[in-house]
């Protein structure tokens, strides 16, 4: 008259074959997302596969060609069968362009240093407070505003010194002037850059 343990009893039979009694525990939401993620990714790949072309385009050729060196002594010298490297270590540029070189280095510059209407106050001021001392003036971050380095501000006293200052206009001038090919604008179109 003892009941059987609930170990004996047998399970219900499944709703469908292969299904237990219990119900299927619903999926989390981090694994639903991570299966739709990867149904997405199968459809995508799917997807790029139909639409894949085959790239028709053809690599572009990285030799020089000669036609397009602009200078004629180096296209004359110019061997197609050797590289560009090969070519240029070939080529002697004294050899070929001895004629467009100066007979004799200058000494001087051809553009001398000046000190224009903006620096002069600035380093009227520096002088005035060390002298000579570039290092000092460099140093000086109050009265150095422009930050120059030793040798700028040396440059500069040097010019100031020797009295070579240059008006805003002429600045201005030298700046148009660069190309004297181009016509300048204004009144600075009747005047020259080195007579001003």
């Amino acid at each position: 008259s003892s009941l059987p343990s609930r170990a004996l009893v047998p399970p219900a039979p499944a709703s469908r074959p292969g299904q237990s009694a219990r119900r299927r525990r619903p999926l989390r939401r981090s694994e639903a997302k991570r299966r739709s993620e990867e149904a997405k990714m199968v459809r995508a790949s799917l997807r790029k596969a139909r639409t894949r072309k085959v790239v028709s385009r053809k690599p572009k050729d990285k030799n020089l060609k000669v036609q397009h060196i602009r200078d004629d002594a180096l296209r004359k010298r110019y061997d197609k069968k050797k590289t560009l490297k090969q070519n240029l270590e070939a080529t002697d540029v004294k050899e070929m362009y001895s004629d467009r070189l100066p007979a004799a280095i200058p000494k001087e510059a051809a553009h001398v240093p000046k000190v224009n209407e903006e620096e002069a106050p600035i380093i009227e001021k520096l002088i005035r407070k060390h002298g000579e001392d570039y290092e000092a003036m460099h140093w000086d971050i109050k009265l150095n505003e422009f930050q120059w380095t030793t040798a700028n501000c040396k440059k500069r006293a040097l010019a100031w010194k020797a009295g070579r200052t240059r008006s805003g206009a002429a600045e201005i001038l030298s700046g148009h002037g660069m190309d004297l090919r181009k016509s300048i604008f204004g009144a600075a179109k009747e005047r020259n850059v080195f007579g001003h």
